[in-house]
């Protein structure tokens, strides 16, 4: 079987430029945070609430945008109406009003949860499965591009020491919260002209096997016969996720949102130059901030061109949770004795272990272990918790100081085991033989029970 990789990879790279919105306006307020409660001259009373809110607003719209996901039966135009709400959400961000701006931040995060949701699947079923852990990388790595992006861009943000409304720059943050919506318009273009298409599964699903039959001939370069057996292959049937064997992988994508928000990720990522002013200055946490983007953009970059590809899921996602349960109880340890540059050192741990293992691997994992159909509900919990995380972190450090990182640690090393104990290998493997897998998996943990009993 001959697989066309040129044509795969081109589409995977021209799809995953709006990738770079996503990335730039999810993360957009890290450094931002301190000038724009200036700009919107929030009171000193009110700024810890208006953090969150300003933070988590873009997660609000991001569950919105997964809600949608789950009733748009088109990846294609899932994809253009996330493009459409990227590009407006970040026009309407340069507005200098508290309200508009929340709401455009809203916005922009329903063009998130669609892509979250939709463009993982996109790319699954667009890809042989040999070769689905190098596309899905190339998902982690355009997004750790963009992070980076943001952040050395956000480094010229003013020092907000002293600084008041009027000696702001006023031009500067518009642009900075513009620019980041720039990608999507031009992968809105691109998926009008030269990537028009939907995907295999969809034109079967939807009576139009020609169709699929046409787009197969240029993955695969095979007869139609042939084709016509592999897309009945590739394509799910319709599944009810809340049966077996099903209804186990539903769960089990389920905790993966779980875990990968409750280890501690938006509460360190989203907050790094807060963290970093309880032992430095804000220059130098934006400084600090700015290597966590290298950071990311170099293990994203590995762990999705190569790891995934090598070494498979499982074993990333196991050595991440060891390295991040570690740093969060660290931090706890050494903040208490108010050795905050060690925190430093162990909030840097942390990144390092989530951006070489649950960070750019559950995205893709995700997609390959739980069935199409639950993918949107088991992102509507991923969002909901990153809402309350971003919410609430702001003010439950603010009332607990760093020992809120306990309750990180302990979920983190409790899904570590939970995920030794049952996380599944997917690599090189199709969709039917994951399901078999959890199957057998479940037969036996039953036949265990009923023998000890």
């Amino acid at each position: 079987m001959t697989i066309n990789k040129q044509w795969i990879y081109s589409r995977a790279l021209l799809l995953n430029i709006g990738t770079l919105s996503y990335a730039f306006t999810s993360n957009s307020m890290n450094n931002a945070l301190n000038i724009m409660l200036i700009i919107f001259e929030v009171s000193n009373q009110n700024q810890q609430l208006v953090k969150g809110l300003l933070q988590s607003s873009f997660y609000i719209g991001a569950l919105i945008g997964a809600i949608l996901a789950a009733y748009i039966k088109r990846l294609h135009l899932a994809m253009m109406l996330c493009d459409a709400c990227l590009f407006v959400g970040s026009s309407i961000l340069i507005v200098d009003n508290l309200y508009l701006f929340l709401i455009g931040r809203v916005i922009t995060g329903i063009g998130g949860g669609i892509q979250a949701t939709c463009l993982p699947l996109f790319m699954r079923q667009i890809s042989p499965t040999e070769i689905y852990g190098y596309v899905g990388g190339l998902l982690s790595s355009t997004f750790s591009v963009g992070y980076f992006l943001t952040m050395i861009y956000g480094i010229f943000f003013q020092d907000t020491l002293n600084l008041n409304k009027s000696d702001a720059d006023p031009f500067f943050w518009r642009i900075y919260f513009f620019v980041g919506g720039i990608p999507s318009l031009i992968r809105l273009i691109v998926q009008l002209t030269i990537c028009n298409f939907d995907t295999p599964k969809y034109y079967f699903e939807s009576g139009q096997e020609e169709k699929a039959l046409q787009l197969l001939d240029i993955i695969y370069n095979r007869g139609s016969n042939f084709q016509l057996e592999l897309l009945k292959n590739k394509s799910e049937k319709k599944q009810d996720f809340l049966k077996q064997p099903y209804l186990n992988q539903f769960y089990f994508g389920l905790f993966l949102m779980f875990f990968f928000q409750f280890c501690g990720f938006n509460a360190v990522v989203q907050y790094s130059t807060t963290i970093f002013q309880s032992a430095y200055s804000e220059k130098t946490s934006k400084g600090l901030s700015f290597l966590i983007s290298v950071l990311k953009i170099v293990l994203y970059t590995f762990t999705g061109s190569f790891v995934l590809g090598k070494y498979g899921r499982r074993l990333p996602v196991l050595i991440g949770s060891v390295l991040m349960t570690l740093a969060n109880f660290a931090i706890v340890l050494f903040a208490s004795f108010d050795q905050f540059k060690i925190v430093s050192l162990f909030v840097f741990l942390f990144v390092f272990g989530n951006f070489s293992s649950t960070g750019p691997t559950i995205p893709v994992y995700l997609v390959e272990i739980a069935p199409s159909g639950c993918i949107p509900y088991c992102y509507w919990t991923f969002w909901f918790y990153s809402v309350i995380i971003l919410l609430l972190f702001p003010i439950i450090k603010e009332h607990t100081g760093f020992y809120c990182f306990t309750g990180f640690g302990t979920i983190t090393l409790f899904s570590g085991i939970y995920f030794y104990k049952y996380g599944l290998e997917t690599k090189d493997r199709t969709n039917s033989e994951i399901s078999n897998l959890f199957l057998s998996k479940r037969k036996s943990v039953v036949e265990s029970l009923t023998t000890t009993m």
